[in-house]
This record gives structure tokens, C-alpha cells and sequence, in this order.
């Protein structure tokens, strides 16, 4: 047996890793928008509980003064 390729072969084997590649390209620009969606969601959710926080102790206080004013 000897240690040469058969072109072939290495064709194949050539077009199996240009292939590979593309999809571990894909998958890192997909895993990168999920990424992105979860950073900017994770604010977004901050942000309304926040504001939820101070829609309620705003209520809270309206409340407050109609019923103890």
C-alpha cells in the first residue's frame, strides 16, 4: 500500500471540509444573533421591571392619598 492520495479522494475530502466550514460559519453568525436577541431582551425585561417598580409605587401612592387623604 502506498502513502499517495487518490485524487479523488482527496476531492472529496477537499469538498467535505469547504462544506464543513460553511456551516461552522453559519452556525457561529446564528449563535451570534441569538446572542445578540438575548443581550438586547435581557434589557428590555430590566427595563420594564423597573418601570413596572415605579408604575406600581406611583399607583401605590395615588392610592394612598385618596383613601388616607
Amino acid at each position: 500500500m502506498s502513502g499517495d492520495i487518490d485524487p479523488v479522494q482527496f476531492g472529496q475530502l477537499l469538498g467535505a471540509v469547504t462544506a464543513l466550514k460553511e456551516d461552522v460559519e453559519s452556525l457561529t453568525s446564528s449563535v451570534d444573533g441569538l446572542k445578540s436577541q438575548f443581550t438586547g431582551g435581557k434589557g428590555i425585561v430590566i427595563g420594564l421591571t423597573i418601570a413596572a417598580g415605579g408604575i406600581g409605587a406611583a399607583a401605590h401612592k395615588i392610592m394612598e392619598g385618596l383613601f388616607h387623604g
